[in-house]
């Protein structure tokens, strides 16, 4: 039987509510304040911020308002970055370490914060999220992640061993796991709307199927190259992540381009969904390249993310991919059809770290490797506020002033993305080749 449902679309769930947007205007105007490159909710944080800290800014998108990862993720909120908080105080020292792990946490509350001032529905949503110890190794490093994060009060993770992580949860085949009790997920494609509407209400204006081809000094500012005409600007933000182009030299050379598939599923039967999922449910397997579900916001679907096969874009071959790393996790699943899938692309530094600052003029705030609804979402605001001239409180950040390291040789960043992507999958394969033994 085809894993694939007869109504399969290959278009992002989310778009089925909330689809990208038109924009405000077909072209722009002559002259801004700020031009911002990227309508995910990086762009669209730091235009609003901006437009109401009194600039004229204008927003440029390639595709529609929204039509990239910001409304192609799995929607979960999440208090983590993509490398654990031993490894950032590994790479950076303890307190840097512990600082740049903290903004994760702490950019939750900005996004919440967010949703409430501006009125956007986005379905916030409490769930039980769990993360899946498929080796022993991994158990330890999960316990030791949260010790080390509880250390500053950044966590209420608890930790369970085989039997009572089988006993919570109905889950079998793993070695234990971490339970975080209300844990936050959302509707991420109604919150991209919603920041850009917001933004058009403060005045901001959105130009959607506006590549920016090219921009150079011009006096004191910029002249912006635009696929509909010239634009002046005092200054040009990059909020381009996984998206960046020849546009941007200094950025292109310094991340590495990530596709991460996604799926939904049709609605399950009602006591599956019971049994598996009660209340809903956000499952994260233990791999260096994860496999997540969880449950849509009115609980009747799942969806499911990862890196689906790695390579190409046929949306039914990663369909299947993926629809067999669910039932590796749950086998239950094994009849459930995918009625969609998608990809997105994320942005990866080469130190896996996002960073913000400024080079040559040019404002950015990039690499979020696939974690970047909340943190995308606080260092956008951060960056505006840089911009802006306000006081560290509301705009520093422990990632100010970092290194923001290069390819390792000089036009080999998509075959070292390939060849790191390759054995960071092997990796992971050989270590979870037993685990359900």
């Amino acid at each position: 039987m085809s894993v694939l449902a007869p109504e399969f679309k290959a278009t992002p769930y989310w778009w089925e509510e909330a689809p990208p947007g038109n924009g405000t205007r077909q072209a722009p105007e002559a002259a801004y304040d700020v031009a911002v490159i990227g309508s995910g909710v990086t762009g669209l944080s730091a235009a609003l911020a901006l437009a109401e800290g009194g600039r004229n800014v204008v927003v440029f998108d390639a595709e529609s308002i929204g039509y990239g990862a910001s409304t192609r993720n799995n929607g979960t909120i999440v208090p983590y970055l993509y490398l654990k908080q031993y490894q950032l105080e590994k790479q950076f020292g303890t307190a840097q370490g512990a600082a740049i792990a903290g903004v994760a946490v702490d950019s939750i509350s900005h996004l919440i914060s967010v949703t409430e001032k501006y009125g956007i529905d986005a379905q916030v949503k409490a769930y039980d999220r769990y993360f899946l110890a498929l080796t022993n190794n991994h158990q330890r490093q999960l316990v030791e992640n949260a010790r080390l994060q509880a250390r500053y009060g950044k966590s209420n993770y608890v930790s369970m061993d085989r039997r009572a992580f089988e006993e919570k949860t109905g889950l079998h085949g793993f070695k234990g796991g971490l339970h975080s009790p209300n844990s936050l997920a959302m509707h991420s494609g109604r919150y991209t709307q919603g920041l850009a509407r917001a933004c058009a209400d403060a005045g901001v204006t959105l130009v959607a199927n506006c590549r920016v081809l090219s921009y150079g000094r011009q006096g004191d500012g910029w002249l912006v190259k635009t696929g509909k005409g010239e634009v002046r600007s005092r200054n040009v933000v990059a909020a381009t992540d996984g998206y960046t182009g020849s546009e941007t030299k200094f950025l292109r050379k310094r991340l590495m381009s990530v596709r991460i598939f996604m799926a939904a599923t049709e609605t399950l039967p009602a006591a599956l969904q019971k049994k598996l999922f009660p209340q809903g449910r956000l499952l994260v397997d233990s791999k260096t390249n994860i496999t997540w579900i969880r449950s849509t916001p009115d609980g009747t679907r799942l969806l499911i993310g990862g890196l689906g096969g790695m390579m190409g874009s046929d949306p039914e071959r990663h369909a299947a991919t993926l629809d067999a790393d669910m039932t590796r996790l749950i086998p239950e699943l094994e009849s459930v059809r995918i009625t969609h899938s998608w990809h997105g692309y994320t942005g990866f530094p080469f130190d896996f770290v996002p960073h913000v600052g400024e080079r040559d003029g040019v404002h950015f705030a990039v690499g979020f490797c696939g974690v970047g609804m909340t943190v995308g979402s606080w260092l956008g605001t951060r960056l505006a506020h840089k911009i802006l001239g306000s006081p560290p409180a509301l705009s520093a950040t422990p990632m100010d002033h970092m290194t923001f390291p290069t390819e390792p040789l000089p036009g080999i960043r998509d075959i070292y993305t390939r060849a790191g992507l390759t054995w960071l999958n092997f990796k992971d394969w050989w270590e979870t080749l037993k685990f359900k033994d």
